[in-house]
């Protein structure tokens, strides 16, 4: 049988051997899948419990603010809310008022004045009945003249001569004809005119019914319609107090005027329109001046004339119904209907408050227009909207290669948003009942007191400054939608996050937390300053904003983040930078117990401290939390102490036993060190560094021990290297990573014996070399550019600790004369260091 089929003892081979190793692989696949699978359901239910959480307390109406139930029967009694800021709407809504509606189309139907029709032609109607009427009975007179003249001179056909024309009867018994023939044309006269007296029609025909007669009939007509002519005073009076609109019939376009339809209008008060009677006794007045009418002639016939004329007038302007109920109709129709716009978040009516009808209106159509579905509506809509930023600022974030939340971080940021956002929502509610209350105070400047840069500081102060990133960007979405979807809140949240949590990084004890509030108020106070010049806002008001937010960032939000981290701590097991002071103290329980069982592992500890510190102070890194992990990195060993070589004192006990055994009892000391950072509650972030800082690497003095040994036998087994390799997993963090890189170096340099500058460097960069081509440190953000700083400040600190020192006279200390300078001899490495 060949070397590599050799039974193992107990007659197992190595075929039967490497199957159950496959069994296991497979089994670590399949475990390693369904954790991804738990992993994501368990992100999942987060979002989701997070998504629909947020939605309800970024939406007022959906928590606490139900429309109340109001009826005619709370008119004019005091409100009674269930929050101190009366009832507010949770959405926006449009409300029809009908009552003040109506009101204004009644008020639109009113200013459209009563349309008059005024009709220029009526005056020259009447001037041509008159023309006709004298021309009648002035063709009797023609008539009868020509009969005479016939008689008397002239001949059949012949034309009667204008001087017979002009000439009157000659005798009584002709003036008494013609007379008779004149009252025998009466009624053709009264056939274009209206009746007349009979002694007004005596008296016009004594005069022949003259042209002087007409004339004078004409100048009376204009006289009369020089004003517009309406049949009644009271017609006016009873439409309309304030004035007419006036249509001029057949008219055309002219400055102030209207047209329309072939029809042109222009506005007209009372004193410019006559009544009927009016305008008679205006004829009167113009007749009762001397020499104004038929001067020569006598009063009989100028009586008769301003009779027949004041007869004959006629109204030239009428009222139009029908043209004046469609105008008045358009413009009710026309009338824009009255409505009460309410935005989301706006008060409708606040505790204590008297209802009136208007309250009544609005509540009952709020009632009206929400129902079920708008509530589910604002739900999903709500939820999805924090579902889509989550996510898309989570899958953003994924890009960076320190993103890497845990479950546990996953749940924290998310109960931080949530509680964050609630008692934010609660402020909201205080801040409208002290606005209610005072209303000279700014609304915005009340919104401005609430800390809302505390949870990206509180964040950034116990994780990483990504997680931080992510929190800012999601909190200051909702805190926007949450003020009535305000982008000035959204962006001052947004950049007193960031500010805080990049300023909190820096902080290493309680002063350093007022300090990151200061720069945090200090941004807030500046940008609600220059938000409220950009708005237009009052000055004062935006003054009162900016001194809020300073006191807000300046004191409330680091007195939070003091109060919120303990509670952090205990809660989830994180280390704030103030509690890995605390875990630096050498006075630590944990520690205190090490230097007694292990005073060399202590002792390994502090200088590793020294080292790590001042790399991690070199690339970046979190020096802070750098040496804590590395003080307590081997508190495992004080377990059993004989068994590690830095606390062996002569007698070395792995001499007595196999190597497999001996590397089972080193590594043992990670697994007790986990049950021991357990006991003492040392955050995970410091318990990282006790499994990560052996990563997978192999147990070398040993491995290679039993690798001699095999060499000397006849038939050599093969070497299970799981045996002497740790479990895992590669460090995770730059930190972790410089206490694997800084254990194994100071381990070394123990062992040189001439631990010059060249010697020390020349180790040191061996040693990460073997680190990096192990692959160790491929989980970690630590890049070659790292690697070299670290090598530098590695060197510098071992080059203090093995540092020459000057030799003491012999007199001072007792002793032999010795060489002017020494090194520190260094202690030699022991197996299973």
């Amino acid at each position: 049988m060949a070397d590599s089929e050799q039974p193992e003892p107990g007659g197992v081979t190595g075929e039967q051997k490497l199957a159950p190793a496959a069994s296991l692989d497979a089994f670590a696949t399949r475990l390693a899948g369904s954790s991804l699978w738990a992993n994501r359901l368990v992100y999942g239910t987060l979002l989701v419990a997070v998504s629909v959480g947020s939605a309800f307390l970024a939406s007022p109406g959906l928590t606490s603010q139900k429309i109340p139930e109001l009826t005619s029967h709370h008119v004019g009694k005091p409100f009674r809310a269930a929050s101190l800021a009366g009832f507010k709407a949770g959405r926006d809504y449009e409300v029809r008022d009908e009552a003040r509606t109506q009101a204004a189309r009644e008020e639109a139907r009113a200013r459209v004045k009563p349309v008059f029709d005024y009709d220029p032609s009526v005056e020259s109607s009447v001037g041509r009945a008159l023309d006709e009427s004298f021309g009648g009975m002035q063709e009797v007179v023609e008539e009868f003249q020509l009969d005479h003249y016939l008689k008397s001179e002239g001949k059949p056909g012949e034309e009667v001569p204008a001087a017979a024309k002009k000439r009157g009867p000659e005798t009584k018994e002709e003036g008494l004809e013609l007379a008779a023939r004149l009252r025998d044309a009466r009624k053709r006269f009264e056939s274009h005119v209206y009746p007349t007296d009979s002694e007004d029609f005596e008296a016009m025909l004594a005069n022949r019914f003259s042209p002087e007669a007409l004339k004078a009939a004409h100048v009376l007509l204009e006289v009369a319609y020089r004003s517009k002519l309406v049949t009644s005073r009271d017609e006016l009076t009873r439409v309309d107090q304030s004035g007419i609109t006036v249509r001029i019939l057949g008219g055309s376009s002219e400055d102030g005027l209207d047209t329309r339809a072939g029809s042109s209008e222009q506005r007209s008060a009372g004193p410019s329109v006559l009544d009927l009677h009016e305008a008679a006794d205006a004829l009167d007045r113009y007749a009762g001046v001397p020499g104004n009418l038929l001067p020569d002639s006598p009063a009989s016939l100028r009586r008769a004339v301003l009779r027949l004329v004041k007869r004959q007038l006629r109204a030239n302007m009428t009222i139009n119904l029908a043209e004046t109920e469609l105008r008045r109709k358009k413009a009710y129709d026309g009338a824009k209907p009255v409505d009460i716009v309410i935005k989301k978040g706006q008060k409708v009516i606040g505790d204590g408050e008297l209802v009136t009808p208007t309250h009544l209106l609005v509540v009952q159509k709020m009632r009206e227009q929400t129902d079920g579905l708008d509530l589910i509506q604002l739900q999903v809509g709500g939820a999805g909207v924090v579902a889509v930023v989550t996510v898309a600022v989570w899958l953003f974030l994924r890009a960076v290669r320190r993103f890497r939340p845990t479950r546990k971080d996953a749940l924290f940021v998310g109960m931080s948003l949530l509680g964050l956002l609630g008692l934010l929502h609660l402020w909201v509610t205080i801040a409208d009942a002290v606005h209610d209350r005072y209303e000279q105070m700014p609304i915005e400047a009340l919104y401005y007191c609430f800390p809302v840069a505390a949870g990206a500081m509180l964040v950034r102060f116990v994780l990483t400054e990504e997680l931080a990133l992510f929190f800012a960007v999601v909190f200051s979405c909702l805190c926007g939608v949450l003020i009535g979807n305000s982008l000035s809140f959204a962006l001052f949240t947004l950049v007193t996050s960031l500010i805080a949590a990049d300023r909190i990084a820096r902080a290493r004890d309680r002063g350093g937390i007022f300090r990151a509030g200061a720069w945090t108020g200090a941004a807030g106070a500046g940008l609600v300053v220059f938000l409220g010049l950009a708005e237009g806002r009052v000055m004062s008001d935006t003054l009162i904003g900016a001194l809020f937010a300073l006191g807000a960032g300046a004191f409330v939000v680091p007195m939070l983040v003091m109060a919120l981290t303990p509670l952090t701590e205990v809660a989830f097991g994180y280390a704030s930078d103030i509690k890995l002071l605390e875990l630096a103290n050498l006075n630590h329980p944990a520690l205190k117990e090490l230097i007694v069982q292990a005073p060399g592992t202590y002792h390994h500890s502090i200088i590793m401290g020294s080292l790590v510190e001042a790399a991690a102070e070199a690339i970046g890194a979190n020096s802070l939390l750098a040496r804590s992990c590395a003080y307590y990195h081997d508190i495992g060993k004080g377990r059993n102490p004989a068994y590690f070589g830095e606390n062996q004192k002569g007698e070395n006990r792995h001499d007595q036993l196999a190597p497999a055994m001996s590397a089972v009892i080193i590594k043992r000391h990670v697994t007790e060190g986990m049950e021991m950072a357990r006991q003492y509650k040392l955050p995970r972030r410091v318990s990282a560094a006790i499994p990560e800082h052996h990563g997978t690497r192999l147990v070398g003095f040993f491995f290679h021990k039993a690798k001699k040994e095999q060499e000397g036998k006849e038939h050599p087994q093969p070497i299970d290297d799981t045996v002497y390799r740790y479990p895992g997993p590669k460090p995770q963090s730059r930190e972790t990573a410089l206490v694997m890189i800084a254990d194994a170096v100071e381990a070394a340099s123990r062992s040189m014996p001439e631990p010059t500058t060249a010697n020390l460097h020349a180790l040191v960069q061996k040693l990460i070399t073997m680190i990096f081509g192990e692959g160790q440190l491929d989980e970690c953000d630590l890049t070659l550019k790292d690697l070299n700083v670290i090598t530098s400040s590695f060197v510098r600190t071992l080059e203090g600790i093995y540092h020459a020192r000057p030799q003491y006279p012999a007199a001072a200390i007792g002793s032999p004369t010795k060489p002017a300078l020494t090194l520190a001899p260094p202690q030699q490495k022991k197996a299973g260091s």
